[in-house]
């Protein structure tokens, strides 16, 4: 198995990838239709159906784009979502950044579905087609000669991995999704229910900070005895990635938050989990697999419960400890309009005093969606989430597992 794991670890992928940066593109040639004709290829990790967007010299959005045809040394890009036409010109570079295949609009993505011929531009060999030109440096350094020796090649990884000036620039597009169920309200009981919610994420070559937050509320009331039951329930998270840290790892920073009130008492009242640093292996990705990834992260894990004490007061119940989290996550496009996403987690508890692994103390969840695009912003989606909790059953005498299921309406905007 662990072979196995290895060789797909170590596959390469010959496409460009989502928040891969190709600097150095220049503009060979335009065409009609916006479509231009670029100085990179397949030896340089480019391919048909991949996408993308140019950034500007300062960083600055340009424009982005579908890749039609890919040559050994160049490929013809369809470009769209153009603010700027006249930024584009054969004098400036760019940089080409990888961008996933599922923000692309459906009118750009059935143009995969067709075969583009492009007739290359006949070049004058010269008077002496066979004269080869010099490309070495005039002089070599001992660095160009010498590998690196190991401190020094570390400090270049560090520098490598954390750049100031690009983490500035990948968070300046920000993407924001705002989601929610349908509301419902009744006047005989007083009942009314609703959740909702915000995702948000920035589109990046390296650096990716990704949040989240939900509530979900309900509230009913018995019209004879006028007693009212409520819960509520509130998710929070936030993600910080270095992507793609080598081919195949990016680097995980994790919090989570969350309470939960089903019935008078909150259990939990609050829930923290918060992991410095993990790892994420991109274990798969095609055309139709956006990505298929397994996580692991180390989590200090905080708690606090609310529970009734022999004289019927409320007691809070503290508890702490390290969660070893694992993470499975996939995404895969059924057809153009429909794709489905799901993200399992399994989180099993390990007390720092005496550092037993409470097997059936899994904090278990698993969020799928089955999403439906309705126009290049508004989406409509299926939700299922499955949560099994061992404290819920322990300390509030409660089932231990809550399934919810909704659909909710959800619109995306940029920053």
């Amino acid at each position: 198995m662990w072979i196995l794991l290895a060789l797909t670890l170590s596959f390469p992928v010959f496409a460009l990838q989502a928040y891969d940066e190709l600097p150095g593109v220049r503009i060979i040639r335009t065409l009609p239709g916006n479509v231009i004709q670029i100085n990179r290829g397949v030896e340089d990790g480019i391919s048909k159906d991949d996408h993308g967007k140019f950034l500007s010299a300062e960083g600055k959005f340009g424009s982005r784009g579908l890749c039609l045809k890919s040559g050994f040394e160049n490929s013809y890009w369809k470009l769209y979502r153009v603010p700027y036409s006249e930024a584009f010109s054969k004098d400036n570079a760019y940089t080409l950044v990888g961008i996933d295949r599922y923000e692309m609009p459906g009118r750009i993505a059935r143009l995969r579905d067709e075969t583009y011929r492009f007739e290359e531009p006949k070049r004058d060999p010269g008077p002496n087609p066979f004269d080869v030109k010099r490309d070495l440096p005039e002089r070599l350094t001992q660095r160009d000669l010498i590998e690196t020796v190991t401190p020094e090649k570390r400090k270049l990884f560090i520098e490598e991995a954390i750049n100031r000036g690009q983490l500035e620039r990948d968070l300046q597009e920000y993407h924001l999704s705002f989601y929610a169920s349908p509301f419902m309200r009744q006047s005989i009981n007083d009942g009314e229910s609703l959740r909702f919610g915000f995702r948000g994420a920035n589109v990046a070559s390296k650096y990716r900070l990704i949040t989240q937050f939900e509530q979900q509320q309900s509230k009913l009331q018995d019209p004879l005895t006028k007693e009212t039951v409520s819960t509520r329930s509130t998710n929070a998270q936030a993600q910080f990635v270095i992507h793609r840290i080598t081919n195949s790892m990016s680097s995980l920073t994790l919090l989570n938050y969350n309470s939960a009130r089903f019935s008078r008492l909150a259990t939990p009242k609050g829930h923290w989990q918060f992991g410095l640093i993990g790892a994420t292996w991109h274990l798969f990705e095609s055309g139709t697999w956006e990505y298929f990834d397994l996580s692991y992260i180390p989590l200090y894990d905080y708690r606090q419960t609310e529970t009734l004490d022999q004289r019927g007061e409320v007691e809070i119940v503290k508890k702490s400890g390290l969660r070893h989290g694992f993470r499975v996550a996939a995404r895969a496009k059924i057809n153009e309009r429909v794709s489905f996403e799901n993200v399992l987690w399994v989180k099993p508890f390990q007390d720092l005093t005496d550092w037993k692994l409470a097997g059936d103390d899994l904090n278990l969840s698993n969020d799928l969606k089955l999403i439906m695009s309705l126009t290049d912003k508004l989406f409509l989606d299926y939700n299922l989430v499955y949560q099994r909790d061992k404290i819920w059953a322990t300390l509030s005498d409660l089932p231990e597992s809550n399934t919810i299921n909704s659909v909710n309406l959800r619109y995306d905007i940029e920053l």
